[in-house]
């Protein structure tokens, strides 16, 4: 008898408690007292912190306004040793207006209220809201603020048809030096710029993979912020790294000698490392214990919002929409109402296919004058639309054909009114989507879409790495790959570094690094540039037999590659990675299943054989993820404990 889903998921789960325990149990972490040489040069090499771009917390740079007296909560980041002193920026609005207001309290207290005309906000209106003297809860302090508006003559319209007030080019201004942290507990700051993790033994598979699951585990947990995490080599003869960290900067080093743990520890410079020690077979626990921490005994700061919005456990058929933590789902208005439920295939934990959404919610109802047409849409795709009775609920299931399934989908719920709207008197319309409304689907094999809008939902959660050489610089070169995925993804990639061989034959997903375009012997990819179109490559800017790097999505039984080689030169592969890291967007842009980077030419994407969506081999009633797939998955639990943590992807961090 095949075992259920239900029952696999069961012992998984109490596989990974297991593992937990045992790691607590075989390896005390220990929080070694720092140096004095330390605590001497406990401060930034910057001391002049200044202003931080809410842009560079992941924010986004504007607080806006959707409707007058609506209140908005934004929790700032406070690092240790610093005081928030002001928030800063330019107030923006529509100007079919003639005066209002911004008003912001905290610590249950009225702070600021600041008033303005239309002619004041014409070209924009700085303002300065005070923070000093706020109290500091787990680093950050959270502030409510509420916009109005007066139209011009009282008149009376529909707000959400016009450009709302908005609070642009928002920063955070700040006082003091940052404090170095003393303990593990205090290592991550709220606000993390960059992170250089040291490898002692860089040949080492346990190292390189304790390396590749931190970066993953970093970025996945500050979300949206543009942290840096750059690999690097221990150098010979130190037991720590001695470089200095600048503001908002940390070192880790992993593989440090001794019995598992994880400490803190003086470099050279007297600054802290944090430094995880472990041989080959203790090692992985202990990063893994790190990352499954980072949302309790190792929370950075209630200001980090990215991982709250973990949903799978491994995966679901069935997800309810409040499992995706979207905050309050509903909006008013008079003749326009809309509500949007964004949600993504990472989030789901897997790649999906025959989506079907069960909205259920309320509305206000109409009085006997007015009528409304509630209506679900994707994109410009209506779905469903019916009109809405006097029992102010609705219950409606719809499916989201396959070709309009993409890597980010946006259920819009919109309620549209018609009728007799009295000025002054007319009350407007509520409509609010309920947290038991559903998302459900099947797994999709291959991935849908294909190439590398599968990206990184076909690749989770445990990802196979091989890399030709095993040297440090094919380490960085996958380590970069993975960083470009784990930032579109909810939750966090798990790799895995086996040989090249071992990556490339297994069941699971795997990166593969190729840099020189030479494989071993006996391995045999079917990679899709290998029936490309030349007339296309050269039109492109690829001419015969010129050199280029090249990264490609292709598929073998049953999941899908990332083969990242050259036809060469390894030097090609890394100005592609460089193109690639020039701008943050551009990884969730590509389409296709191939991107060519030839030698002095910009790189450009293209589509050669994308597998078909009706090639997918899942049954409708299959569980959601292959039999064979949750076996590895709960064979290797005790090594790699299944984190539920999830990242924010970049279009909806939306968070205040």
């Amino acid at each position: 008898m095949v075992p259920s889903f239900t029952g696999l998921r069961r012992n998984l789960m109490m596989t990974t408690a297991v593992a937990i325990c045992m790691v607590f149990a075989s390896n005390t972490i220990a929080v070694a007292q720092v140096v004095d040489k330390a605590t001497e040069t406990n401060v930034a090499a910057d001391a002049n912190v200044g202003a931080i771009s809410l842009k560079e917390l992941g924010r986004g740079t504007d607080v806006v306004f959707s409707a007058n007296d609506e209140p908005l909560t934004v929790s700032l980041p406070v690092p240790d040793g610093l005081t928030a002193t002001a928030l800063i920026g330019t107030v923006t609005a529509p100007i079919d207006f003639s005066r209002g207001w911004i008003e912001v309290s905290a610590d249950g207290r009225p702070i600021s209220r600041v008033e303005f005309d239309a002619a004041q906000v014409g070209q924009g209106l700085p303002i300065s809201i005070p923070l000093a003297g706020l109290t500091v809860v787990d680093r950050s302090i959270a502030v409510s603020m509420i916009g109005h508006l007066v139209p011009v003559d009282d008149r009376c319209y529909d707000r959400s048809n016009y450009q709302p007030l908005a609070l642009r080019n928002t920063s955070i201004v700040y006082d003091g030096t940052e404090a170095q942290p003393s303990t593990v507990s205090n290592f991550f700051p709220p606000i993390l710029r960059k992170t250089t993790i040291y490898l002692a033994n860089s040949r080492s598979q346990a190292q390189q993979t304790a390396a590749l699951l931190l970066s993953a585990s970093i970025v996945n947990r500050y979300g949206s912020q543009p942290d840096a995490v750059v690999l690097a080599e221990l150098p010979a003869g130190q037991s720590l790294p001695d470089s200095v960290p600048g503001l908002f900067e940390r070192n880790i080093l992993v593989g440090a000698e001794g019995e598992g743990g994880i400490d803190l520890a003086a470099g050279p410079s007297g600054y802290p490392v944090l430094r995880l020690a472990g041989d080959d077979r203790s090692l992985v626990p202990q990063v893994n214990l790190l990352a499954a921490n980072f949302n309790g005994f190792w929370a950075a700061s209630q200001a980090l919002t990215a991982s709250a919005k973990a949903v799978a456990e491994i995966s679901r058929d069935v997800v309810p929409v409040g499992d995706l933590r979207l905050g309050s789902l509903t909006s008013s208005g008079l003749e326009h109402v809309q509500v949007e439920v964004p949600f993504t295939q990472s989030q789901l934990g897997r790649a999906i296919k025959n989506v079907t959404v069960r909205m259920i919610g309320t509305y206000v109802p109409m009085p006997s004058t007015r009528s409304a047409q509630l209506s679900f849409s994707v994109g410009d795709q209506r779905l469903d639309s019916r009109a809405v009775d006097n029992s102010g609920r609705f219950d409606i299931e719809f499916t989201i054909p396959d070709e309009l399934v993409t890597r980010e989908m946006n259920v819009t719920a919109a309620l549209d009114v018609s009728g007799d709207f009295q000025c002054g008197s007319s009350n407007g319309s509520t409509l609010t989507i309920d947290p038991e409304s559903t998302i459900s689907s099947n797994v999709a094999e291959p991935a849908n879409p294909g190439g590398f809008q599968s990206l990184p939902q076909s690749m989770l959660p445990i990802v196979e790495v091989g890399t030709t050489r095993g040297d440090f610089a094919d380490t960085v070169r996958a380590q970069r790959v993975l960083v470009q995925m784990q930032r579109l993804s909810y939750l966090p990639l798990q790799p895995r570094v086996q040989s090249f061989v071992d990556a490339a034959s297994s069941p699971l997903p795997a990166v593969l690094v190729a840099a020189d375009g030479k494989l071993p012997d006996g391995v045999d990819l079917d990679l899709p540039m290998e029936t490309a179109d030349q007339g296309l490559l050269r039109l492109r800017g690829l001419q015969f037999n010129a050199p280029y790097g090249s990264m490609q999505v292709a598929v073998v039984p049953n999941h899908e590659i990332v083969v990242v080689t050259s036809n060469g030169d390894a030097v090609d592969v890394d100005n592609m990675l460089n193109w690639l890291d020039g701008d943050p967007a551009r990884f969730g842009r590509l389409a296709g299943d191939v991107l060519v980077a030839p030698r002095d030419v910009d790189p450009f994407d293209i589509s050669v054989n994308l597998a078909p969506v009706s090639g997918a081999k899942t049954s409708d009633d299959d569980s959601g993820i292959s039999s064979t797939t949750i076996g590895l998955i709960a064979a290797g639990t005790a090594a790699l404990v299944v984190i539920s943590v999830g990242g924010v992807l970049f279009f909806r961090r939306r968070s205040q």
